[in-house]
């Protein structure tokens, strides 16, 4: 063999090893950066500074290590989490599950849809028009079916706009001594006793970790037809997609920071799209739309995409992106069919900001079904095989998510 061939060789070893690398972790850690979780990040940075940074980091383990639970189950199993669902815990929990997410995923929709309609006006495109673009781009991307990893190369391809958040980091200059202070403030009383701060913590906590998230990527993993051998390339994804998503959060975080800093405003995607362009540059105004845009279509997808997978496996249909729609029609028409309603609801929304936080504190609060039940089904050898997990790491594991859901209701009580 000449050397060009062994290069060549080589080079498409990498090649294959990206594509197994770059997939349902890595689309599910994504997507969780939508465009609710930025401006929620940019708030963050907006009304505390740099104090919400030390959670964002500390969030990065709990987020990998939750996640890694439906690389056990999918792999250990070879089931979605709606089949497993129904055959460990019955139908009941079953049911229960699925509709905890089915209203998390509608008051999701909601929020992707506002993101999105109100960087259109901007552009000068009406509500209408935004929202029928977007229907009509989701539908469109499905009738790719036939072929898991077609779809998932569009997705991926819309993933890496989000990543021009990144650039945060270059552009804006941060003190040393304001990056001591911001590791300090979690350690110091006074800034648990202020109410904004305890609620954008709360909507940072729901931002991290959402219910759709446990669906999709253990019936991604499963539809794309990944085995035990790529168990250590699936969780080596995951934690990447884990790091670059919180480090996204932070590079949001520090958007909002120096526009409050330089006299900008953030309380809104229009107000924080503007102050971009007033306070940075007209440039980076349309590079953070486009991000902003790309990541709220990336969740629509991919919540779409977790709820009908999780309800076809419910039924006992046949589903996934492998299968072609006639072979399954159900799954194919609940991933449709399900953001309809809040396409409609966002015609008549009037306050979308202090919606989208509600929604992020929500989630805290509603991801205590399904975690609780994946936790419980990676414990169980007889289920998952040689992927279970010890007692000590569940009930770790169960007081992390107790923990994340306690702020959560805390938080939604003291603002009532």
């Amino acid at each position: 063999m000449d050397f060009q061939e062994r290069v060549s060789k080589s080079i498409k070893g990498i090649s294959d090893s990206f594509k197994v690398l770059l997939g349902p972790g890595w689309l599910t850690m994504l997507a969780d950066v939508d465009a609710p979780s930025i401006l929620t990040a940019m708030q963050s940075g907006y009304y505390t500074g740099l104090a919400m940074v030390p959670w964002l980091i500390l969030l990065t383990i709990p987020l990998y290590f939750i996640q890694e639970l439906t690389i056990r189950a999918a792999l250990g199993s070879g089931k979605g989490m709606g089949t497993l669902l129904g055959e460990v815990y019955g139908n009941k929990a079953a049911v229960i599950s699925l509709i905890a997410m089915l209203i998390i995923d509608g008051a999701a929709y909601v929020s992707e849809y506002a993101a999105i309609s109100a960087i259109g006006l901007l552009f000068g495109v009406p509500v209408v028009i935004s929202v029928v673009l977007v229907l009509v781009f989701h539908t469109v991307i499905i009738l790719m079916g036939g072929s898991y990893k077609r779809v998932e190369n569009v997705l991926l391809a819309i993933s890496a706009f989000i990543l021009v958040y990144l650039v945060a980091f270059a552009v804006i200059p941060i003190k040393t001594q304001e990056v001591y202070g911001a590791l300090l403030s979690i350690f110091l009383p006074s800034s648990y006793s202020n109410s904004l701060y305890l609620t954008l913590l709360a909507a940072n906590i729901g931002a991290v970790i959402m219910p759709w998230m446990l669906y999709y990527q253990q019936s991604a993993i499963v539809d794309k037809g990944l085995r035990r051998e790529h168990y250590t390339h699936e969780r080596f994804e995951t934690i990447m997609g884990a790091i670059i998503s919180e480090t996204l959060m932070i590079g949001s975080l520090l958007v909002g920071y120096w526009l409050r800093v330089r006299g900008g405003v953030v309380d809104g995607f229009q107000s924080a799209l503007l102050s971009i362009s007033r306070v940075i540059s007209p440039y980076w105004f349309i590079v953070a739309a486009i991000g902003m845009v790309a990541a709220a279509l990336l969740a629509i997808f991919v919540i779409s995409l977790g709820f009908a997978y999780g309800l076809s496996e419910y039924f006992g249909w046949a589903t996934g992106l492998s299968k072609k729609m006639c072979e399954a029609r159900g799954f194919y028409l609940f991933y449709v069919v399900e953001i309809v309603p809040a396409a409609l609801i966002i015609l008549f929304m009037k306050d979308l900001v202090n919606l989208i936080l509600d929604i992020m504190v929500f989630n805290a609060v509603a991801l205590a079904v399904p975690t609780y039940l994946l936790i419980n089904i990676v414990s169980r050898r007889e289920v998952v095989g040689d992927y279970v997990i010890s007692k000590a790491r569940a009930i770790a594991l169960y007081v992390v998510t107790t923990l994340l859901i306690v702020s959560g209701i805390y938080v939604a009580i003291t603002s009532i």
